[in-house]
């Protein structure tokens, strides 16, 4: 069994803050965000989320969500006719088209953001401190 650690409390409220400076310079962009991941039907768009773990998976992360419709028709169309049907080329133009122009804004609004690397989540961006 995994113990995962959680990071201090002081870490975490750096997080917070350093979450809310994201928050608002995507909204300062145009971007709308969504509230919280608990309060959402579904998350669509800019989302900003705190990972309390202690390690390495902690930290501050930005993801682009699509529509669940969207994102159930390109899976389902991958699977009945491969990755070069027109619904999951559509939807993997806009998750990279995304997942790099928030990169970019981030960046230039003077964050320091990266590709977060995570398998599970591949267009996943981390916020590094």
């Amino acid at each position: 069994m995994v113990e995962i650690v959680r990071a201090s409390d002081a870490e975490i409220a750096e997080w917070n803050e350093q979450a809310i400076k994201v928050a608002g310079a995507l909204a300062a962009a145009g971007f709308v965000l969504q509230g919280s991941a608990d309060q959402a039907d579904e998350l669509l768009g800019a989302t900003v989320s705190v990972d309390p773990a202690g390690d390495s998976r902690g930290g501050v992360f930005v993801q682009w969500s699509v529509s669940s419709s969207l994102n159930e028709s390109a899976a389902k169309s991958a699977l009945e006719d491969g990755v070069n049907s027109p619904n999951f080329r559509h939807f993997s133009f806009v998750v990279e088209r995304m997942h790099a122009t928030l990169i970019a804004i981030l960046g230039s609004a003077g964050f320091d953001v990266v590709d977060a690397e995570d398998d599970m989540s591949p267009y996943l961006i981390r916020v590094n401190s």
